[in-house]
């Protein structure tokens, strides 16, 4: 039998099926949803950036945090880090981290405040 490949459209339709998943903490779902998309898209940002979140929901803190770290090292993703860096201090504070997860707090607020201040155009 021949394999067949997803087009842009079927793999996009996936994410929102993982998102809606996520979302709804349906977690076996979103975690079958995501892995799915990463056989047929092995570089898929959404996948990336949904893993951390699917871990958190999963109460695996360590991975949260694994995951995390890999999607704030990628570049050109069209997503907000700054939610996936909120995840990671609230894995880190959940794990009993709590220097490491007020440093990242800080951070955050300075990012958030350094959105605030730039000008709307």
């Amino acid at each position: 039998m021949q394999k067949k490949t997803l087009n842009k459209k079927e793999i996009r339709a996936l994410e929102m099926i993982g998102y809606l998943f996520l979302n709804l903490g349906i977690v076996r779902k979103a975690e079958s949803t995501i892995n799915a998309i990463l056989v047929v898209d092995p570089n898929n940002t959404w996948a990336f950036y949904a893993r951390p979140i699917l871990y958190f929901l999963k109460e695996d803190y360590e991975s949260a945090i694994y995951y995390a770290d890999i999607v704030l090292q990628m570049k050109n993703l069209d997503y907000d880090l700054l939610e996936i860096k909120k995840l990671k201090a609230r894995s880190l504070f959940m794990l009993n981290r709590q220097a490491e997860s007020s440093k990242l707090i800080e951070e955050i607020k300075k990012e958030i405040d350094s959105r605030e201040e730039e000008p709307v155009a």
